[in-house]
C-alpha cells in the first residue's frame, strides 16, 4: 500500500510517500478495531512509547490520524488518505 502526505516544503505542490517507520505506524494504526493509545501501539510495535507517540502525532499533523483525550490518556484513530485526482 501506497500511502502520500502532502510536501509541506513545495506549499502543497507536491506530494511525497510515506515510509519506514511512518508508513508502518499508520498501517499499524489502521489495522486497529477501535480507538487506541500509543503505548498499546508500543507493545504491538516493540518500541519505546514515546517513539510511538511522536510517530503518531506526526501522522495527526498530516491528517492521516485523529486523536482525542480520555481521561489523561490520548485514543488516536486512523484516517484514510485521500485519493489520487
Amino acid at each position: 500500500m501506497e500511502v502520500t502526505i502532502r510536501c509541506h516544503m513545495c506549499r502543497g505542490t507536491g506530494r511525497i510517500v510515506l515510509t519506514g517507520e511512518y508508513l508502518t505506524t499508520y498501517l499499524l494504526l489502521a489495522e486497529q478495531s477501535e480507538e487506541t493509545t500509543g503505548a498499546a501501539l508500543a507493545i504491538i510495535a516493540g518500541c519505546k512509547a514515546t517513539s510511538m507517540n511522536n510517530r503518531l502525532a506526526m501522522l495527526e499533523h498530516h491528517g492521516l490520524a485523529k486523536s482525542r483525550r480520555w481521561g489523561r490518556k490520548r485514543l488516536y484513530t486512523a484516517i484514510k488518505p485521500k485519493g489520487k485526482k
